[in-house]
């Protein structure tokens, strides 16, 4: 977890230093950015990752023939 080795590092023995520590990791919780969903799907296949990665190679190798 995240937060063990942050707590690790250091000591907070203050009760009002606790209170901002706290109040700073909810505020670094609500800032967060939401995960975003990318359309697509994990490749499994041996067959469909040689076709994708050959693709991929031609494509590479016509942009160079254009340069």
């Amino acid at each position: 977890m995240a937060t063990s080795s942050i707590t690790h590092n250091f000591v907070v023995s203050n009760p009002n230093s606790v209170k901002r520590f706290v109040a700073a990791i909810d505020e670094a919780d609500r800032d967060c950015t939401p995960k975003q969903t990318l359309p697509g799907r994990q490749l499994t296949n041996p067959q469909e990752i040689l076709a994708l990665m050959s693709k991929r190679k031609n494509k590479l190798l016509n942009i160079k023939i254009l340069q």
